[in-house]
């Protein structure tokens, strides 16, 4: 008789690795199989992806659907704060707030710490890599460990803490159960070296925030080649003259706003939390009037390497630099929409942030208008692109998510091959950058239409282009159709990379190499397991250890508190970003619990045990066991956290439940 009962009350009896197959489930072995428990219905917490992409970048559509509360709850929430002093103004705790008493954040230092959870274990990740001080000084989750300012006239304006203040940090900090369980995160090895996100590449500044939203950047260039294609077009110009803006900007000191990986600053702060620049408009990038000739273009050959996927939400840095590590050689940022970029809003340019450690990487743009996409690539070209900011730019003509393709981009394109190729050519000629497109076999199942656009694009100066192997109807539903994709690589006049499903280095072998595809980019694959790019280069099956996982969790975090910061807000942006890629973590099963081999992406993890407490955590499929994950990493959450995965699988099928039911 069975140990276990089952959800009805009797005996169970484990499935056979045949049975677990045939429901579209991985084969464990029956040793670490358990049976499932009996759980409510959850249904009612799931957020569709679509309702997802389509709200805020960050806020699964609707604020209480992700949180719990109305907007309304919110708002109240975030007054109280700030009456409270909760809410410190960032700007006045490094001394650089202009607003004075007519600030609508909070200036009392003392509220704010009394009110500030306690110190994380370990030190500064900011003083560590060798910076005279943090850029967050009291708000920082490690103020204990700062080294004493030094008394200069710079630092006169800092706001300073009182004996008694300073003594209850210390008590609480010391306190029994502070950070109990809490692991401490790795720090620089070698202080000195490129650190936190003013040392990161393509830093959006103000002054072109200011230019764009006033509408006094000149598409000259943009505009020639649009007159040329025969497109139409009604983009209007600022009334203020360039001579006006540069003397104005001639007077002051113009900073980055984007530190913290994108977040909005007011306009009028002198202090935007990124470097002080002097701006000289006389040197900005302008460009030629001269186009470049193919042969004078940079060119990427992109056979035999490893592409990381763009990834909405979870493609960010961090994850790019664990990525990095594990192997991969190209890199790409997430998707942008170019109406954003050209209306200068820092999250949108955010998305371009690249690390020095991504030697190829790519920006990847969404649109489905000629003028706009022109205006864009040359935005791009001016101030990235010439500043060796990006090795080539993707436009997305494959997005399957309703927001997108109502506004006749991402695969509705696939219905308007004419206005595919109106957009190639609007862009190209405009980038001194390899161009390339990412798309899908066609909209429809019963429609398939790459194989007849993709011989057609050889004089469109494309570099490359990248096939999902699916319809836009399908979605993410069924797998790939590597022998489409292959059937269009080898008819394909341009370098063809091949995308969807590929898991192991098996699925690699099989329909990569000696395929005709140039490449394959690796999407899910990478977030679920993202020593891929290892298993790949090293043509094995690596049964990494919980530990091994454990101390990649432990880098991400430790990356995510360089990139988003390490105050609370960048404390809870690591911790949101890392519960959304545990949601897709959690899905590895380890090689050395499965009895056949290989797991395709489309079998589901059965419910199993692991070789040790920490396996069987990190293999959890609650939501609250990756809340502690994130605990054990980031400390205690707030008072008033809650977390809802934005994204869900709609790759495994209903059947598969009920296989051990």
């Amino acid at each position: 008789m069975s140990e276990f009962t089952g959800p009805d009350g009797k005996p169970w009896v484990p499935p056979t690795a045949d049975d677990l197959i045939a429901k579209g489930s991985a084969a464990v072995k029956t040793e670490y199989l358990r049976p499932v428990p009996p759980m409510a219905d959850t249904n009612a917490n799931v957020v569709d992806d679509d309702k997802a992409e389509a709200g805020k970048r960050g806020d699964g559509g609707v604020d209480k659907k992700r949180t719990g509360k109305s907007r309304r709850a919110l708002a109240r929430e975030k007054k109280q704060a700030r009456e409270s002093g909760a809410d410190l103004c960032s700007a006045f705790s490094k001394g650089a707030c202009t607003f004075g008493d007519k600030c609508r954040y909070s200036h009392n230092v003392e509220s704010y710490l009394r009110a500030k959870q306690p110190d994380l274990p370990g030190a500064c990740p900011f003083i560590a890599a060798g910076k005279e001080k943090c850029p967050h000084g009291v708000m920082c989750r490690y103020l204990g460990t700062h080294p004493a300012v030094p008394d200069t006239e710079e630092n006169k304006l800092l706001p300073a803490l009182t004996p008694q203040t300073t003594a209850e940090l210390k008590e609480r900090n010391a306190a029994a159960g502070v950070n109990e369980g809490v692991l401490e995160l790795p720090v620089p090895e070698s202080p000195g070296g490129a650190f936190g996100p003013d040392d990161e590449i393509n830093q959006f500044c103000g002054w072109l925030k200011v230019r764009l939203r006033k509408g006094q950047v000149r598409f000259d260039k943009a505009d020639a080649v649009l007159k040329e294609l025969g497109v139409a077009s009604s983009w209007r110009y600022g009334k203020e003259g360039d001579e006006k803006l540069r003397k104005k900007w001639e007077k002051k000191d113009v900073v980055d706003p984007g530190e913290g990986g994108g977040d909005e600053t007011r306009e009028d702060d002198d202090d935007g939390g990124g470097k002080r620049s002097k701006i000289d408009p006389d040197n900005t990038a302008e460009g030629v009037d001269v186009k470049l000739r193919p042969a004078e273009k940079k060119t990427i050959d992109f056979r035999g390497k490893l592409y990381l996927a763009p990834l909405t939400t979870t493609g960010n840095l961090p994850f790019r630099r664990i990525c990095k590590r594990y192997g991969v050689d190209i890199t790409c940022g997430e998707m942008a929409m170019v109406t954003n970029l050209l209306q200068g809003q820092p999250a949108e340019w955010a998305l371009l942030r690249r690390h020095p450690s991504e030697d190829i990487f790519g920006a990847q743009v969404c649109g489905g208008y000629s003028d706009s996409m022109s205006r864009c690539m040359q935005l791009l070209e001016d101030e990235v692109v010439s500043k060796g900011g990006l090795d080539f730019i993707d436009i997305n003509m494959g997005c399957p998510i309703d927001l997108v393709c109502n506004k006749g981009a991402g695969s509705m394109l696939l219905e308007k091959p004419a206005r595919m190729e109106q957009l190639v050519r609007a862009s190209a000629p405009l980038l001194s950058c390899p161009l390339t497109l990412k798309t899908r076999m066609g909209y429809f199942d019963n429609k398939r239409v790459a194989h007849e656009i993709i011989p057609k694009m050889v004089d469109w100066g494309l570099a490359g282009m990248t096939l999902h192997g699916r319809s836009r109807q399908q979605r993410y539903s069924r797998l790939a159709d590597w022998d489409y994709i292959n059937q269009c690589a080898r008819a394909s006049p341009i370098q063809l990379i091949g995308n969807g499903d590929v898991f192991t280095y098996h699925d690699y072998v099989k329909n990569v190499e000696g395929q005709g595809v140039a490449t394959c980019m690796i999407a899910r694959g990478a977030l679920i397991k993202p020593w891929i790019f290892t298993e790949i280069k090293e043509r094995r099956d690596w049964d990494i250890s919980a530990t091994e996982r454990l101390d990649m969790l432990k880098d991400y975090a430790a990356f995510g508190l360089e990139h988003w910061g390490a105050d609370a807000r960048g404390v809870a942006n690591t911790r949101r970003f890392l519960l959304e890629w545990l949601s897709f973590l959690h899905r590895y099963v380890p090689v050395g619990l499965l009895e056949r081999m290989p797991v395709g992406i489309h079998q589901r993890p059965p419910n199993y045990v692991g070789r040790s407490d920490l396996e069987t955590l990190l293999s959890s499929p609650n939501s609250e066991d990756w809340v502690k994950i994130t605990t054990m990493l980031l400390g205690p959450t707030p008072d008033n956290f809650s977390f809802q995965p934005k994204h869900k699988s709609n790759a495994y099928s209903k059947e598969s439940d009920q296989v051990q039911g």
